[in-house]
């Protein structure tokens, strides 16, 4: 018997993890772990030490929006290539910062070549090579951002106790070379046709009653800027990034300032990024199960016990509600956007479509940071912050359950 060899599109979502894991899991879910060092020893307060992710923001929205024009004019495995390879290397630059200004250029430049290996590319290959079990396929990719964050974590943490937050960067940007660039160089693929395939689950028979998805099918952009529920998710995604952010970002010095110990507060951070990587999965198969908006719904819901949670998080019973915030809500910028795009619009014009949605969520993860910090140099509590948060949550959830259809369209 002839034993049967496994899609190679499984082979392109570990890599797509393991990237995602060695960048986002680490430049943006770790960073936390370096703003209460950095600023005790170069004397930066903590929001203009936060708006270094305010600026990876911006540079993110601005790429996301020219995304759909991008795409289909550069060959895209070559310049994943060539980011793979700079992005360690000025990641290495961060040792050196002597100022918080050369903090924001090292930002700026790192931003730039990230993109192009990140979630925003890896959601529209993932979407190329599946047709069934995209959920899950694009939930296993973005999975490693809470891997790496699990793990890294407490590694960060006791890494710049021993060695100080210079040479923890040093050692960090030779890790992320030497899983990234194997994977982008060797395995990571733009479309099925590229290794003479087919996407998976093309041509099967959809389940009883069920239509027949097609790979290339949907809405063109201009078609989706006349539709109500483009507007909705669109102007909706902004708030929930932005509160979404201020909630996770600000976990580990919130637990610390809140009487819980820095290795506590890190070790928490990293379960939290545990939770996330395997939420991620179980949202993504929610989405293939449940639809479209009672997935998306589930997913805010539980992001707004995660806030509630951060408020009370001198109860231990809350830790755990955090716990459950992170794993399921955290995910709504990786996971439900993606798939909210292509179950709603479809692939056909997806890179246009997402990019504009990719673009509000910047805006909204621009936002976080800023805002956060200012409060926290203010009040001197991240309080003021989670409560107004929850606010925009529950109202994002409302309009969500309104705006989404029933049923996906595609």
């Amino acid at each position: 018997m002839e034993k049967k060899k496994v899609f190679y599109g499984w082979y392109v979502v570990a890599a797509g993890c393991a990237v995602v894991a060695m960048t986002m899991g680490i430049m943006t879910n770790c960073f936390g772990q370096f703003i209460k060092p950095v600023c005790e020893d170069m004397g930066f307060t903590r929001q203009q030490m936060s708006v270094n992710q305010t600026i990876m923001s911006v540079v993110q929205m601005c790429m996301a929006f020219v995304w759909g024009t991008l795409s289909k004019r550069i060959k895209l495995h070559k310049w994943m290539c060539v980011s793979a390879l700079l992005t360690p290397c000025i990641y290495f630059c961060y040792s050196f910062a002597e100022n918080i200004y050369m903090f924001y250029g090292i930002t700026v430049a790192l931003s730039l070549c990230y993109c192009l290996i990140s979630m925003l590319v890896f959601t529209y290959i993932v979407g190329n090579w599946f047709v069934k079990n995209r959920g899950v396929a694009i939930g296993m990719a973005s999975m490693g951002s809470g891997l790496g964050a699990m793990v890294m974590n407490t590694v960060i943490s006791r890494m710049i106790i021993s060695w100080g937050w210079r040479h923890t960067y040093q050692v960090l940007a030779v890790m992320i070379f030497a899983v990234i660039v194997p994977c982008v160089v060797f395995v990571v693929r733009e479309k099925p046709s590229d290794k003479g395939l087919e996407p998976y689950g093309y041509g099967e028979e959809p389940a009883e009653g069920a239509e027949k998805k097609q790979p290339f099918e949907g809405y063109s952009f201009k078609e989706a800027l006349h539709m109500k529920v483009f507007w909705a998710v669109a102007i909706t995604s902004v708030g929930l990034v932005m509160s979404i952010g201020m909630f996770y970002q600000t976990l580990s010095p919130h637990l610390s300032d809140s009487g819980y110990s820095v290795t506590f507060a890190a070790v928490m951070a990293s379960i939290s990024m545990g939770a996330l990587a395997v939420g991620k999965v179980l949202l993504g198969r929610m989405f293939d199960r449940l639809g479209t908006r009672k997935a998306a719904v589930i997913a805010c819901s539980c992001t707004l016990a995660g806030i509630i949670g951060m408020i009370f998080c001198r109860h231990y019973i809350a830790l755990a509600v955090i716990i459950l915030g992170v794993g399921l809500g955290c995910s709504f910028g990786a996971i439900c956007m993606p798939i909210i795009t292509q179950n709603i619009f479809g692939m056909k014009d997806y890179n246009a479509i997402y990019g504009k949605f990719s673009a509000a969520t910047g805006l909204g993860g621009a936002f976080a940071p800023i805002i956060s910090g200012r409060v926290f140099d203010t009040y001197g509590s991240y309080v003021p912050v989670y409560v107004a948060s929850a606010v925009i949550t529950l109202i994002g959830i409302i309009i969500l359950y309104i705006s989404l259809p029933k049923k996906d369209n595609i």
